[in-house]
């Protein structure tokens, strides 16, 4: 799939003032356990799937996710403050489960005998 550069960029300008208004905007102490990951902007700008991870000990995937929908407004008016884009995109936040998975396979590969690595 093509890289589109400008797609990339407000990706990128997205991900950082998301990040920023947890901090700075709202005054939520949960969102501060919150790690956005990355951001997937569509080619015509209208969609951002925002991904984020949680600190489990904090608070639980369905109490973020809960959190960042309940959100969305207050999030889109800061970054409409604080970005030069024409439009926001709409935000859809889904959890950043790569960890998980990555954890997953080391698990599964370790079970495996390193005989069968070794070719013997």
């Amino acid at each position: 799939m093509r890289k589109f550069p400008k797609t990339e960029k407000v990706s990128d300008l997205l991900k950082h003032a998301i990040s920023n208004s947890f901090l700075f905007e709202l005054e939520i102490e949960k969102l501060r356990w919150i790690t956005i990951t990355g951001v997937s902007v569509n080619k015509d700008l209208k969609i951002a799937n925002v991904f984020y991870t949680a600190l489990e000990t904090a608070i639980s995937k369905e109490e973020a996710q809960k959190l960042l929908d309940e959100n969305v407004p207050k999030i889109k008016k800061y970054l409409s403050k604080n970005l030069r884009l024409k439009k926001i995109p709409d935000l859809i936040f889904k959890f950043d489960d790569v960890e998980e998975k990555a954890a997953r396979i080391e698990e599964i590969l370790s079970t495996i005998p390193k005989e069968k690595f070794n070719g013997e």
